[in-house]
């Protein structure tokens, strides 16, 4: 990473401190008399410098994210430090200020602040000097693969899985070829090869692309460039080959996995040279000649599924339909299908819910498509659109296929096309256009036609399914002519074009556009989408579309737009505009009055202008992302714009004039838009929040939206939050900004997600909504809020109920913060609070009253970190369905304990994570209840009790810098930890011990086997005490310990452990293991010779230590 190679490490930070600390170390006197210096210096640099370097920072990452790139992780350890420090100033600061000299104590405090200002100081120098040499702060973002959703390990294809994981595993092998049948399942397959290499860390790094059947070299490379997380700005094939070429010579273990290989593909002329790189690389292809012209080391045919797993997919996939009452037609049907997974999932779907009368022609049907010359798959995919139920869920099928192969069509791409082929049927609103839509999508995917996304977003459809959709389409004399993706760079010859009804030149490279009017009198949609060379339309192109209803222009270079599309103006619906990044002037748009759909997402336009306001018949308007430029909106053109339902502005102009005060456009005329049922906008000025706008009533319908006030940290807010309701006030230091205006209510009483980001005025919740109960809000976060004394205030008005549909809430460096909840408790507040985090809250005491703990059934997460003030984690337990617990830095906790008894332990069944952190204070975990010394004398009576459960859940465990610790848990407790997966523990510098043996388990053979089945990582680091697993107060008998699932073991900087506690066989699956001492490890004592052995070998294959060990291989 560049920014990382120059930067100075944030490790060194404190051996540079230290150093310096002792080069010009102070006396007691020293720093207690000059610790304002100190103080003031520090807050100087902070305030002054610091921070101003941390904004310039903060920008360029807000940026880069904005581009999609992966910020450098020195980058974000830098932003983590700079927090840390201005927090620790703030402390300090705080802390010099409540010095009296005439108070017992004052010179340890004085010594104590003016010592850790001096140092503090030091290390925001470094900060400085480090924050200044970044050259970039990011690199462009690997793109993830999309991995199958199903994938069923079926009993006839685990062999050729494994086999693809020898082959893998084998030197000599470095080129692999997967064939076999279209439709067989070779890319479900390689992406689950893909999630295994990745879990397994069989390599470094893993890469996915899809060549396909045209192949697009410049579309490959930038496919592995994403995935390597580089961009490529090199126009020609060679020169970007070169670049990658390079790239990849960087990588020391590389799986390249290339799919949908159709002919030789010259890997030299993509960029990798197998000669030159430390890669492997594994291509698909239907044709095993193929693999052969690609000089394959291997080749592994992918067979078909056996009978037997061929009628298990089909009774899967075909769902509630009674099978076993047709046991002889299923298995008919599945013959047909000759085991191919994708004619069968395709036929089980399409016969879901179907009578008999059906099932008994789907055979006849197959065989007749079959001696017509069509394969099995194409035959059963034909014969499921066949089965759809309307003629509209066809052509919506058929638009899928216009998008490239292996695209995502996202449900706001496709609205358009569909609104223009009129298959929505009369919805009145858009929100009901988008619901018929969805159902028609769920249709498609139930039948097998298309495959569901990652998220609610957008569909896909596999290349065999798209290129049978293709043939469909032909079948009906050029109505569809779906060219994209084959890389065409000239305007396509078109046969019979006055009768093509949908023309898709999508993601091709074509440069140019016919300078006369092609006839294509009867064109309804027309994509030259991704065609990022065409920069000029000819003025008279579209004048022979006379109904053209969808037009997509995206990611085209286009500057301008032809005069002709003004002869679109009775017929247009749709228009796409999004990512015309050199598009300036759109003013040609007013004349479109039927438009209903307009994408302006990423233009360079400097103002909407006025011309815009013709259009009565818009629905939809999406000017996001046009910050850098969008800067003027005359007034009453958004307020003219009276059909409009969704207006989405975010990343965009938000410099909303309070009218009278200059020549933008007002937000009261958004708030005159009686039909919006969504709405995203940023609004700059925080005067808007006390500022009447009219009458808002109507935003009671809206469905969706995203507003955001004042000046916020995009660093921290998100694009899209979970949540369709959401809002942000950022940085309102105005206190007149408080009580808020009647609009602003109307939005706190719907949102479903609230941050609250540096509102120095607000002192609670409540002055945004005093009459309401946030009865909708889901989420809350409060960030920098330095006034706010409570979160919730009631001693003045008692509301009925507060927050009772709250599932997560945020708390965050809100340093005057002294309570969560401040008077009288009212019902179901709370109630259904799911997270609970606290971080940076100096003044905070208590979490909640011990009537409100009592109220949290639905708990699940709570972590708690830097509240130095605080006494107490728990006023009562709260429920037992807990999940996770962190608790870190809280250096005021009362009890010795975080859990005050073991009886109370008992109480988190259900926990999963459990993270202790900076906490010296705790000399134990767990409490041991005063009753239990009185029983331990009696080893045969404790046999017989019952052992209590305590954390019979816990998946993870991490215990850091906690000083007062000799142990964490008793061994009995140990003995239940059947779900722990993981075990970090470092730098508890009093811990002898990680489990204790109590005097009752002292048995007369004095041994014991204890076993932890799922543990899958151990990591022990700097422990200097630490002398063994378990501990005893007197003698301790051996135990041995048995980890079945252990691949990771960690060692570090624990001096004096003396043993293991396993046997020959305790470890089988141990694949890594790490120590920093190989003369440490040689003096280890052993009951078992060959368990030494067996880590040695495992040593001898870790990188790091093999110059340190090579003594052990001869």
């Amino acid at each position: 990473m560049e920014g990382a190679a120059i930067a100075v490490p944030i490790v060194r930070y404190i051996s540079y401190v230290a150093s310096t600390a002792a080069q010009y170390a102070w006396d007691h006197i020293g720093y207690s008399f000059y610790y304002e210096t100190y103080v003031n210096d520090l807050q100087s640099k902070v305030q002054e410098d610091l921070l101003r370097l941390e904004h310039d920072v903060i920008g360029k990452v807000n940026l880069a994210r904005d581009n999609g790139d992966e910020i450098h992780e020195v980058v974000q350890n830098w932003l983590k430090m700079v927090i840390d420090v201005r927090d620790k100033a703030t402390q300090l600061y705080n802390e010099a200020g409540a010095i009296n000299s005439c108070f017992q104590g004052w010179g340890s405090a004085s010594h104590h602040i003016g010592k850790e200002s001096k140092e503090n100081i030091v290390i925001v120098d470094m900060l400085l000097i480090e924050g200044t040499s970044f050259i970039s702060v990011s690199n462009p973002a690997p793109v993830p693969p999309r991995v199958a959703n199903h994938f069923d390990a079926f009993a006839s294809r685990e062999p050729t899985r494994k086999e693809v994981i020898q082959a893998l595993m084998d030197d000599k092998a470095n080129l692999i070829g997967i064939y076999g049948i279209g439709g067989v399942g070779k890319t479900t397959l390689m992406k689950e090869i893909r999630k295994q290499v990745e879990e397994t860390k069989l390599f470094g790094k893993v890469v996915f692309a899809t060549v396909s059947q045209n192949p697009d070299l410049r579309g490959i490379q930038t496919q592995i460039a994403e995935s390597l997380g580089m961009e490529i700005k090199e126009q020609s094939i060679p020169a970007r080959a070169a670049k990658l070429s390079a790239r990849l010579k960087q990588e020391k273990s590389l799986l390249l996995m290339l799919d949908d290989l159709w002919m030789r593909l010259e890997l030299t002329d993509v960029g990798i040279d197998l000669d030159e790189v430390s890669c492997k690389v594994i291509i698909t292809s239907r044709r095993l000649d193929v693999c052969n012209s690609m000089k394959t080391t291997k080749n592994i045919d992918v067979k078909v599924l056996s009978k037997n797993d061929s009628l298990q997919l089909f009774r899967q996939e075909v769902g509630d339909v009674d099978s076993d009452a047709l046991p002889e037609m299923s298995e008919k049907v599945v013959n047909e299908c000759g085991g191919l997974p994708l004619a069968i999932v395709t036929l089980a779907r399409a016969l879901r819910k179907e009578d008999k009368g059906i099932w008994t022609n789907v055979i006849p049907q197959l065989r007749k498509s079959m001696y017509e010359g069509m394969d099995i798959v194409n035959a059963s995919i034909k014969m499921s659109y066949n089965f759809l139920k309307t003629r509209e869920t066809k052509l919506c099928f058929l638009l899928c296929a216009l998008f490239p192969e292996d695209h995502k069509v996202t449900l706001d791409a496709l609205v358009g096309y569909a609104m223009g082929e009129d298959l929505l049927g009369d919805g009145e609103t858009l929100s009901e256009t988008r619901g018929n839509l969805r159902i028609m999508l769920n249709s498609l995917v139930s039948s097998g036609l298309l495959l569901k996304g990652d998220d609610e977003g957008y569909v896909m459809m596999h290349d065999i399914v798209r290129d049978a959709a293709i043939s469909i389409a032909r079948e009906n004399r050029n109505e569809s002519i779906m060219s994209a993706g084959l890389g065409l760079q000239k305007w396509p010859k078109l046969k019979e074009a006055g009768k093509c009804l949908r023309l898709s030149l999508m993601s091709n490279d074509i440069r140019g556009v016919p300078a006369d009017t092609p006839e294509c009198s009867q064109l309804v949609t027309l994509s030259l989408a991704r065609n990022r060379s065409l920069a000029d339309i000819p003025d008279r192109f579209f004048e022979g579309m006379k109904r053209l209803a969808t037009l997509d222009l995206s990611s085209t270079k286009i500057s301008s737009l032809p005069q002709s599309l003004s002869s679109l103006n009775n017929c247009l619906r749709s228009l796409y505009l999004d990512y015309c990044t050199d598009l300036l002037d759109i003013s040609l748009i007013g004349n479109l009055k039927t438009l209903e759909i307009l994408g302006l997402q990423y233009t360079s336009i400097l103002w909407l202008p006025e011309e815009i306001s013709g259009l009565t018949n818009l629905k939809m308007l999406n000017l996001t992302n046009n910050y850098k430029n969008l800067t003027y909106i005359p007034p009453k053109v958004i307020s003219r714009l009276s059909s409009l339902e969704e207006l989405y502005m975010i990343d965009s102009f938000g410099e909303w004039e309070i009218e009278g005060s200059g020549d933008n456009a007002s937000l009261a005329e958004v708030a005159s838009l009686t039909n919006l049922t969504s709405l995203y906008l940023d609004i700059q000025n925080v005067k808007w929040l006390s500022t009447d706008i009219g009458p808002c009533h109507h935003w009671e319908k809206l469905e969706k939206f995203d507003i955001r006030v004042g000046f916020y940290d995009k660093h921290s807010v998100t694009f899209n939050s979970q949540y369709e309701r959401y809002v942000v006030l950022g940085r309102t230091r105005r206190l007149d900004s408080f009580p808020v205006a009647a609009w602003v209510n109307v939005l706190m009483g719907r949102t479903y997600d609230l941050r609250l980001e540096r509102c120095y005025g607000l002192k609670n919740v409540l002055q945004l909504n005093p009459k309401g109960s946030f009865y909708n809000l889901k989420s809350l976060t409060i960030v920098g809020c330095l006034k706010m004394e409570y979160v919730v205030n009631v001693e003045e008005q008692v509301p009925d109920t507060m927050f009772p549909n709250l599932e997560v809430l945020n708390l965050h460096t809100n340093s005057d913060l002294k309570a969560i909840w401040n008077g009288a408790i009212v019902e179901r507040s709370f109630e259904k609070l799911k997270v609970l985090e606290i971080v940076g809250c100096g003044e905070l005491v208590t979490v909640l009253p011990s009537l409100l703990w009592t109220r949290l059934q639905n708990l699940e997460e709570i972590l708690i970190e830097r509240c130095s003030k605080l006494e107490k984690v728990f006023e009562d337990g709260p429920a037992s369905i807990l999940k996770v617990l962190h608790v870190g830095k809280c250096p005021s906790l009362r009890s010795r304990h975080l859990f005050p008894s073991m009886t109370f332990a008992q109480r988190f069944k259900l926990l999963e994570e459990l993270r202790v952190c900076f906490c010296p204070q705790f000399t134990k975990l767990i409490a041991e209840e005063v009753e239990e010394s009185e029983i331990k004398s009696s080893i045969n009576f404790i046999a017989l009790l019952p052992q209590p459960t305590i954390f019979s859940n816990l998946k993870k465990l991490d215990i850091r810098e906690c000083h007062g610790l000799k142990y964490i848990f008793p061994i009995r407790i140990l003995r239940g930890l059947a779900q722990l997966e993981e075990v970090f523990v470092a730098e508890c510098n009093e811990m002898e011990g990680l489990f204790e043996f109590e005097e009752y388990y002292e048995e007369e053979d004095r041994s014991m086997t204890i076993r932890l089945p799922r543990l899958r990582k151990l990591y022990l680091s700097y422990l200097p005490r630490l002398s063994s697993f378990f501990c005893h107060q007197r003698r301790l008998p051996r135990v041995l310990l048995e980890c079945p699932s252990l691949e990771t073991l960690d060692i570090r900087g624990c001096p004096n452990m003396k043993r293991f506690p396993f046997g020959p066989q305790s470890t089988p699956k141990l694949e890594m293991f790490y120590i920093n001492d190989v003369e440490w490890f040689e003096k280890l004592e052993w009951d078992d010779p060959s368990v030494k052995s067996q880590l040695q070998q495992l040593l001898i294959k870790m990188v790091n230590f093999r110059s340190q060990i090579s003594h052990w291989s001869t």
